[in-house]
């Protein structure tokens, strides 16, 4: 799950549109044609500052960095090339999201304990978990001032470069020593009903929920009032679905979790459809 939340600030079709808008802007691509410094810098600012979700943009030309705008502590860079009339006139790197930002995200969705390595050093990101001289491992157990924690990491990018590390620190529990599905799970339950509360508090649309799961969890996600559904990954959604266990659906056996809730008044029940391992 925090995997795919780092993935989606990396390739999504929100990165995309913001891609697609720095290599349309005319001011920035005339810019650049023309040789301007000072225009360059007056674009990328412009861009940075437009009320997309760029947090970050550098513009260069032939290996000369030629502007640098935005915040520090910066992840998840991608770039493309600058054409003008046919022509390369220049390169781009951007970014959507910060370390800190990221560190919300993980949070709000998935609710466990953060840190966030350049090299061996841990970055002083707001919200997230603070070692002091701890070593932290990759993989692997942790104790920590008389807490126990599991320690998983993957890789990703700092901006504008280098090697990000991004671990999450699972807290010892009383689900150890049970099946490896069972704990999955259960761990995507917990994720869906907080996901679940965070969207009915500021009241966003079901078919917004059921859209966020597949993103994050790749799971079909439904919608229920009674027989009635609301909203689907798919319409009209499976004929049937048990409040837990597995169903077969279009060819693939899914493992089933529910959970009832209440959307603007309506008592409803939530389900996901998982890929059975």
């Amino acid at each position: 799950m925090a995997a795919r939340i780092y993935g989606l600030e990396v390739s999504s079709p929100e990165v995309r549109r913001d891609q697609h808008q720095v290599e349309s802007y005319e001011p920035l691509l005339s810019a650049l044609a023309s040789g301007s410094r000072g225009a360059v810098s007056e674009a990328v600012t412009s861009l940075v500052f437009s009320h997309t979700h760029v947090v970050r943009l550098r513009v260069s030309r032939g290996g000369s960095l030629l502007a640098d705008v935005g915040g520090p502590l910066i992840l998840a860079p991608v770039g493309g090339s600058l054409r003008f009339h046919g022509r390369t006139v220049g390169h781009y790197l951007l970014s959507v999201q910060d370390d800190s930002g990221y560190a919300k995200l993980e949070s709000r969705y998935v609710g466990y304990q953060l840190i966030m390595r350049l090299r061996t050093h841990a970055l002083p990101v707001e919200g997230t978990f603070s070692p002091g001289a701890t070593f932290i491992p990759d993989r692997g157990p942790l104790s920590f001032h008389g807490a126990g924690y599991q320690v998983f990491s993957f890789a990703a990018q700092a901006y504008p470069s280098g090697p990000l590390r991004i671990s999450i620190l699972v807290p010892d529990s009383a689900s150890e020593g049970a099946a490896c599905s069972a704990v999955r799970i259960a761990e995507l339950d917990r994720i869906s009903q907080r996901i679940w509360r965070r969207f009915m508090l500021v009241g966003a649309p079901v078919s917004a929920f059921v859209s966020t799961m597949g993103s994050l969890l790749g799971a079909l996600s439904y919608v229920r009032a009674g027989s009635h559904q609301l909203a689907g990954t798919t319409q009209p959604g499976p004929s049937r679905l048990p409040a837990q266990g597995s169903v077969r659906y279009r060819g693939g056996t899914y493992q089933v979790f529910s959970f009832a809730a209440n959307a603007q008044g309506t008592s409803v029940r939530v389900y996901q459809l998982v890929r059975a391992r």
